[in-house]
C-alpha cells in the first residue's frame, strides 16, 4: 500500500492525491484499476472506503476489511482530481475549468507516478469510476492513446456514467414506471411529467452540467415513489 501526493502544476503548487493497493492474490497478468468518483469535486476516497476499497468502517473506531474488494486480483490505484478534490491541492484559484485540461492535468500525474511506480508500465491499464467519471473517463482515455502509446490501456469500466444528462433526464420517468415506483398515469406521473416539460423548457435555453428544474424529476420519484 502508498500514498502521498505527486506534483503536476508546479507553478502553482498544486499536486495529486493518490492512494495504491497491490493485488491481494497473484493472476495471470499485472492488471491496474484506476478509480475515479465523479462530482465534479467528489473525493475517489468515497470508492475506497465505500465501494471497492479493501477497507470498511466497522464503526467510527474500528475499521474491517472488505471481502468484495477489487484488490483481490487487480491492483487498485484510487486518485483525488482534478486539483482542489480532495486531498489534492493547488496554492492560487488556477482550477480546472475544462475537461481536456483536466485529461492533460492527469497525464502529467500518470508521467509522475511511472517515475516513482515504473511497474505501472508493465500493466494492462483500466479507467474506472461512476458518475461525473462519465465525462473524465473517455477524456483521459483519448489523451492515454494519443499521447502515451506506451500506457497499455484495456478497458473503460463507467457505471451510472453522467455521459448525456439530457438523455439522462428525460429517462428517469420511464425508468420509474418500468420498475413499479410510479404508476402510469397516476397524480405522481402526471406532477412528474409536467416537471420533465419544465425541464426541458429550460434545457432548450442552455444546457447545463446542473440544472436544479430537472433535478426535481429524480427528487419527486425518490421522496413520493413506491419505495417509500
Amino acid at each position: 500500500m502508498h500514498a502521498g501526493y505527486l506534483p503536476v502544476d508546479p507553478k502553482h503548487h498544486g499536486a495529486l492525491f493518490f492512494w495504491h493497493f497491490a493485488s491481494k492474490y497473484t493472476s495471470d497478468k499485472p492488471r491496474t484499476v484506476i478509480w475515479f468518483n465523479g462530482g465534479p469535486g467528489s473525493s475517489s476516497l468515497i470508492g475506497a472506503w465505500a465501494e471497492i476499497g479493501p477497507f470498511r468502517f466497522q464503526d467510527e473506531n474500528t475499521i474491517i476489511e472488505n471481502n468484495g474488494s477489487w484488490h483481490m486480483f487487480v491492483n487498485l490505484l484510487f486518485v483525488d482530481q482534478p486539483v482542489g478534490t480532495g486531498f489534492s491541492y493547488i496554492d492560487t484559484d488556477a482550477l480546472i475549468h475544462e475537461l481536456d485540461e483536466m485529461a492533460n492535468q492527469f497525464l502529467s500525474f500518470l508521467d509522475r507516478y511511472i517515475e516513482v511506480f515504473p511497474e505501472l508500465l508493465q500493466n494492462d491499464i483500466y479507467l474506472a469510476g461512476e458518475s461525473f467519471a462519465g465525462q473524465y473517463i473517455p477524456y483521459i482515455a483519448k489523451e492515454i492513446l494519443t499521447k502515451r502509446s506506451k500506457l497499455k490501456l484495456r478497458g473503460l469500466l463507467i457505471g451510472n456514467g453522467w455521459i448525456d444528462p439530457v438523455t439522462i433526464y428525460e429517462s428517469y420517468l420511464p425508468f420509474a414506471v418500468a420498475n413499479n415506483l410510479v404508476k402510469n398515469n397516476s397524480v405522481l406521473y402526471n406532477d412528474i411529467s409536467n416537471q420533465l416539460r419544465i425541464c426541458q423548457r429550460a434545457l432548450s435555453k442552455e444546457v447545463h452540467v446542473f440544472e436544479e428544474e430537472c433535478y426535481l424529476i429524480m427528487n419527486q420519484i425518490l421522496s413520493d415513489g413506491a419505495m417509500n
